[in-house]
């Protein structure tokens, strides 16, 4: 979802060891931990701390950003182009800010009193966003997206850290603890963009906007409570080599022409909370099994669908492996851009079949989410993959930035793109950006083919 991203987690390469640091003045209890640990197989105390403060996060998140939009067309007045642009203005900068969140912990604070400092902000944005007035809207997604932003890269990191000091050398069970946090991650995006519609119609925005600030303080207290089990930081910044900036931009070039094409697909997969929703309200039938869905509930579909497919579809590709069709992680990415282009078909199919006395079925836009949640696993997951694999050991931190650093630029893109919803037929538009896939799948098959020589090469 968001992966992402929905945020995908992946562990670092341990070669390199960068989750490791001294222990700087450590105590005796923690250095017999260490000691004893490589005879653990059990996860560390301080791995459910992890578990349960991510999955209250983004439970908390995608919780406020399920009703966002709606709440800004319809308690604050924006225009749904308006309210599309400042919903992309916001993803954009939680995925920015994370550069500057990497950047704070490895040369200032340390991972756990950064995430520690910007959880304030962020509880604060999440208590004023219901206050219905747009100065405080623009406040209140400013401390949010500072929060979420600064935080993200940092909590899976201190993971990685903790199990690298705790259990060095037990690489299945820290990949069993990514998987872990990762389902954490999506239960939270599902259980939230559930509630919080069927929260804001019962009361109204403002209650449903405290639901989030309460699930957010509950992660800050789990998190803050779980310190005497976590890693051992010592904060140092290393300067780096000329042969290893050298190499950094090397690899930066490589990666830079999948990385550029991944952006169309994040500007089309985070439509899903802006002109998605605005089409469910206007131009779906939303009855269901009997019951009346809403508009924005539609999105608790995504992560519902990352924890049903994923596995299935992992499967797949080590069954097609096994009987020597061997898909290499491009040849997965440009499945996924088929499929992505497939959706937006879907899309632009039901707005063209619905009219202002007909509207079409829920269905059109639940089967879309299904094919756009398969690319996502193809794209997003593949992708991080991707990215650790091919980065140097010097430079994993670097790489993953720049994927993220995707994510903004794709909702940058959208300030100009999700604008023209409101300006076009609902069919036009899907069809327009089909037409725009089109091309950009034929992009990343160029690009894809020069990626793979070069790495061959290497």
């Amino acid at each position: 979802m968001q992966t992402p991203q929905r945020e995908t987690a992946a562990p670092e390469n341990t070669d390199a060891n960068p989750y490791q640091a001294p222990i700087a003045n450590g105590t005796a209890a923690t250095e017999a931990a260490t000691a004893i640990s490589p005879h653990r197989t059990s996860h560390p105390i301080g791995f459910w701390f992890f578990f349960w403060g991510e999955l209250a996060e983004r439970c908390s998140y995608y919780g406020m950003r399920a009703i966002l939009a709606l709440y800004m067309a319809d308690q604050l007045g924006l225009s749904t182009a308006n309210a599309s642009t400042a919903m992309h203005c916001f993803i954009a900068a939680c995925y920015l800010l994370p550069l500057a969140g990497g950047y704070v912990a490895d040369n200032f604070l340390g991972k756990y009193w950064t995430i520690v400092g910007f959880s304030i902000p962020y509880i604060v944005g999440q208590v004023i966003l219901g206050i219905e007035s747009v100065p405080f809207l623009i406040l209140a997604l400013t401390l949010l997206a500072m929060g979420s932003g600064v935080i993200k890269p940092n909590i899976s990191t201190l993971m990685g850290l903790t199990y690298d000091q705790q259990r060095p050398g037990q690489e299945k069970l820290r990949t069993d603890a990514f998987a872990m946090f990762y389902f954490a991650i999506n239960v939270g995006a599902a259980l939230s963009s559930l509630a919080m519609p069927y929260i804001r119609t019962r009361w109204n925005y403002q209650v449903a906007f405290l639901f989030p600030a309460g699930l957010m303080a509950l992660a800050f207290a789990i998190f803050a409570a779980g310190k005497p089990f976590y890693a051992v930081e010592t904060v140092r910044t290393a300067a780096k080599t000329p042969a290893e900036k050298t190499e950094q931009w090397a690899v930066f070039g490589r990666m830079l022409g999948i990385f550029t094409v991944v952006i169309f697909f994040w500007s089309i997969f985070d439509q899903s909370a802006s002109t998605w929703t605005f089409f469910a309200a206007e131009h779906l039938d939303l009855e269901l099994f009997g019951k009346t869905l809403e508009p924005d509930m539609i999105q608790a579909a995504n992560p519902l669908l990352i924890i049903a497919l994923l596995p299935p579809i992992s499967l797949l590709w080590k069954v097609l492996a096994r009987r020597g069709i061997d898909f290499r992680a491009t040849d997965k990415m440009m499945v996924g851009f088929i499929l992505t282009t497939i959706t937006m078909g879907m899309m632009s199919a039901a707005g063209f079949l619905t009219t202002p006395e007909a509207k079409v079925s829920v269905l059109w836009e639940i089967a879309a989410y299904v094919v756009i949640t398969m690319a996502e696993i193809c794209i997003s997951v593949v992708g991080l993959e991707l990215a650790f694999t091919a980065a140097p050991k010097n430079m994993k931190s670097f790489v993953t930035a720049c994927w993220l650093v995707t994510v903004f630029l794709g909702n940058l893109l959208n300030l100009a793109v999700a604008r023209l919803y409101g300006m076009m037929n609902p069919g036009a538009y899907f069809g327009l950006l089909t037409l725009m896939l089109l091309v950009v799948t034929l992009c990343f098959w160029g690009v894809a083919r020069r990626f793979n020589r070069a790495a061959s090469m290497v």
